[in-house]
């Protein structure tokens, strides 16, 4: 037919063969949209390859924001246990403030009014106390406290090693144990008669060859033998005070020897002027003779009968 076009299609049976006519108008049509659907193909391949493009050059970017919020994640769980630390933080300086008023109280070692508090701040303008908050101060305001803290508390250390060293250097125990049979002070002549004499420490009823200890820290200054006591020792102990042990059978120390409390020193006996085994006990202190049981906890009314 003339103008018209016919599209054959023939199965590979050759059961139908199905024909298709149209016009030359219709050819146009058919022309335009075979080459509409071509550029949408086209349009289509090339916006999956530009997508496919872009989406490789952006995947660095995706990647990094990736690890930004994995590492804003960890940033945020340190933030968070940094805040659970800070918080016992404060906790334990309020138990430091706590104990430093108590060993304040013991060693009589007073904080300066500079050492801040941790309950506590001055307001430099009204000078007065106001509360704060310890919650919300900050790292830095947190680490000065603990920093002064520390500071005072080796003030205590010191203090309390200072007044240990005085201790150890302080006479508080016997040294021999025994029955205590004449007492520091005035007393009836041992060797008979009806005169009184002073008698400068305490006798201390013992065994022959009973082991004699030290009572305190200190330097041996006298060990030797003397008209009246005997085998002597004295020992001098710092801040005046002076121990001496006679009557002893046999001296374990010399001159010079540095000692400490419970050391042995000797062993009693009864040289010298003495009537029977026993240790003489005397304390000076700054030269005078002083009642050796004012540094222990034995009471003079315990031997009222002696």
């Amino acid at each position: 037919m003339k103008d018209k076009y016919t599209i054959i299609f023939i199965p590979p049976g050759h059961s139908t063969i199905r024909q298709f006519q149209f016009s030359k108008l219709g050819k146009r049509y058919l022309g335009v949209g075979m080459l509409l659907i071509g550029v949408m193909i086209i349009g289509l391949f090339a916006r999956s390859l530009y997508l496919s493009h872009y989406i490789k050059d952006l995947q660095p970017t995706i990647d990094h924001i990736s690890q930004l919020k994995s590492t804003i994640e960890e940033r945020n769980q340190e933030i968070s246990n940094l805040n659970e630390k800070s918080a016992q933080i404060t906790q334990d300086l309020s138990k430091i403030t706590d104990l430093e008023g108590k060993l304040s109280s013991i060693i009589q070692l007073h904080p300066t009014s500079s050492v801040p508090s941790l309950s506590r701040g001055i307001n430099p303008a009204a000078q007065n106390f106001i509360l704060v908050d310890p919650s919300v101060q900050t790292p830095d305001q947190n680490t000065q406290i603990a920093a002064d803290h520390l500071s005072l508390l080796q003030r205590y250390y010191e203090a309390a090693v200072q007044q240990r060293d005085k201790l150890e250097h302080t006479p508080s125990i016997l040294p021999v144990e025994g029955e205590i049979t004449s007492l520091f002070g005035y007393r009836s002549n041992p060797f008979g008669g009806w005169s009184n004499e002073f008698h400068n420490g305490i006798d201390i009823a013992c065994n022959y060859g009973t082991p004699v200890l030290a009572t305190a820290e200190g330097t041996v200054t006298f060990a030797g033998r003397n008209s009246v006591y005997g085998l002597r020792i004295d020992i001098d102990h710092g801040q005046g005070i002076v121990t001496f042990y006679g009557h002893n059978s046999r001296l374990m120390v010399k001159e010079g020897d540095k000692v400490k409390k419970n050391d042995l020193i000797a062993y009693s006996g009864n040289s010298g002027r003495s009537t029977g085994s026993h240790l003489h006990y005397g304390t000076i202190v700054n030269g005078k003779s002083v009642d050796p049981l004012t540094f222990t906890k034995i009471t003079r009314e315990a031997y009222s009968g002696v």
